[in-house]
């Protein structure tokens, strides 16, 4: 846990004082057509400036239940090297939208039903069986970077009771887009269709599961071809502002992906 966290802390700096800064003077290149500018947008874009800059344009309200396509990077993007350069991109490009999977077979929504199906008598369910059952095997659940040892039962059951607790929460209070580390993210697909990526996937199960109408969820990238589209040619400014106003009419994609978008 140590190791982990030093290295997380380390990485974190050297992005705060060396990425960033250049993220941000290539942004403002772009943003104000200066120089390299065409280059800027062709690599993709600096995710963190892009989202520094257009903040809460970059929300949508959603139907969560709705949204049940769900993408995984590692199969988007199949090499170490495309996943890391893609999670600092706004700009997508490739069929990584065409990999897509049913959010409810997954093993976050599956997860999250159980235990809340189970939530007065949380020794019945599956996720309690399983990790009571890797202790047994000497092999119990471990987290370095949460900082989890699941070694006993107890710790097992201390451990789902606390997603209970959050589901209690939020079936009072609604969601709430503070939780969590990172903000809900999502993409748009070539056609404008919202896809689930690897961001809140936990509380999104957690407000499907509750029946909740309505979650804030943030844009964390777009495809090439549809951030042409409602660009319109346009650079800078006059380009993010087309694309927050074309967001506000995206829709959950579908799970079918039809000839037209496997032609691309």
């Amino acid at each position: 846990m140590w190791r982990a966290r030093w290295t997380s802390t380390t990485r974190e700096a050297f992005e705060r004082r060396v990425i960033r800064p250049l993220e941000d003077r290539l942004f403002q290149r772009w943003l104000t057509n200066g120089f390299l500018a065409d280059q800027v947008e062709e690599m993709g874009l600096p995710y963190r400036s892009v989202d520094d800059y257009l903040g809460e344009s970059l929300d949508l309200r959603v139907d969560p239940r709705q949204l049940i396509c769900s993408l995984s990077m590692k199969k988007s993007f199949p090499k170490s090297n495309q996943r890391n350069k893609a999670k600092n991109l706004f700009i997508w490009k490739g069929d990584w939208d065409l990999v897509r999977y049913d959010f409810h077979k997954g093993q976050r929504y599956t997860f999250i039903n159980d235990i809340w199906l189970n939530r007065h008598a949380l020794e019945q369910s599956q996720a309690y069986r399983d990790l009571v059952s890797l202790i047994e095997k000497g092999k119990p659940f471990t987290s370095h970077q949460k900082g989890l040892l699941l070694n006993t039962p107890d710790k097992v059951l201390a451990y789902l009771e606390t997603y209970v607790g959050y589901m209690n929460e939020m079936a009072r209070t609604g969601f709430d887009n503070s939780l969590g580390k990172d903000r809900l993210g999502v993409a748009i697909d070539r056609h404008g269709g919202i896809v689930k990526i690897n961001r809140g996937l936990h509380r999104l199960a957690m407000a499907q599961v509750l029946g909740l109408e309505e979650i804030v969820v943030r844009v964390r990238a777009v495809h090439v071809d549809w951030w042409r589209e409602v660009t319109q040619g346009e650079t800078g400014e006059k380009a993010l502002q087309n694309m927050a106003e074309a967001l506000q009419a995206c829709r959950a994609a579908s799970l079918e992906i039809s000839p037209a978008q496997g032609r691309g």
